[in-house]
């Protein structure tokens, strides 16, 4: 009975308190905060602009040219598809 009681106490609690603070001290000083918060900028912004863009955009040339909505749909699909790669090239490493 105490070889079963043993297998299911938790690791000692001291130990992962130490491992952590250890992780914690090794960490780059600044944090990755600032970093993070800018790469989800650096990945919405895009496809946010891109994509508001193209709908503006395909509106004016709508009631400009009297297309109906085509257009504005063309461009709201075109802005999405080219903000969604700049956001990948983003995320992937290759810049801008």
């Amino acid at each position: 009975m105490p070889e079963h009681d043993q297998r299911l106490r938790r690791p000692d609690v001291r130990e992962r308190t130490r491992r952590d603070i250890d992780r914690l001290g090794r960490r780059e000083p600044g944090g990755r905060f600032w970093h993070s918060l800018a790469l989800i900028g650096s990945v919405g912004w895009p496809i946010v602009l891109l994509s508001t863009g193209g709908a503006l955009l395909g509106r004016y040339l709508d009631e400009r040219f009297d297309a109906g909505i085509r257009l504005t749909l063309t461009l709201l699909m075109l802005g999405s598809v080219l903000g969604s790669f700049i956001a990948y090239r983003t995320l992937r490493g290759g810049g801008p």
